[in-house]
């Protein structure tokens, strides 16, 4: 597990940084990580110690000096894309009650806008929601994912 889930972020983002390091404010890293990460002792139905892997290679990340963001999907669905609300949150906090699921597609769409977008700073978890409008406005959503403290 740590091989896949550390050492290979590590890895790779070090490459990265390594070969590009006059451009290190520019470059983007878009990681797709796991909800879950808070919690010190999951369950192994709820990750395990995956979990505790996964979180390392977000503050690597996050301390690395490459602008990052880091999308924490729910648990993972086959569905289509765009057929339902998304929305986002922190600290493994649900959207929304009863948001326990979220469509590989969708969190392929939401990764591909962060670096449309170029995002940096971001740390959200992602889940279907019910209330939320279909199909998702994607710069609108990395938007709500900010703090409320970060620029919009």
């Amino acid at each position: 597990m740590r091989a896949v889930e550390f050492d290979g972020v590590e890895h790779q983002v070090a490459a990265l940084a390594q070969q590009n390091a006059r451009a290190l404010p520019s470059l983007r890293v878009v990681l797709c990580s796991s909800m879950g990460t808070t919690d010190p002792k999951p369950a192994p139905f709820k990750g395990g110690s995956v979990l505790f892997w996964k979180l390392n290679a977000e503050a690597f990340l996050l301390g690395s000096g490459v602008g990052s963001t880091i999308v924490k999907p729910c648990g993972l669905s086959s569905g289509e894309a765009g057929m339902h609300g998304l929305g986002v949150s922190h600290n493994d906090d649900l959207p929304s009650p009863g948001t326990f699921l979220v469509a590989r597609a969708d969190v392929a769409r939401v990764m591909r806008e962060a670096v449309i977008e170029r995002s940096a700073g971001l740390r959200f978890g992602l889940c279907n929601d019910p209330g939320a409008k279909v199909p998702a406005d994607l710069p609108k959503l990395l938007q709500e994912a900010r703090w409320p403290w970060q620029a919009r």
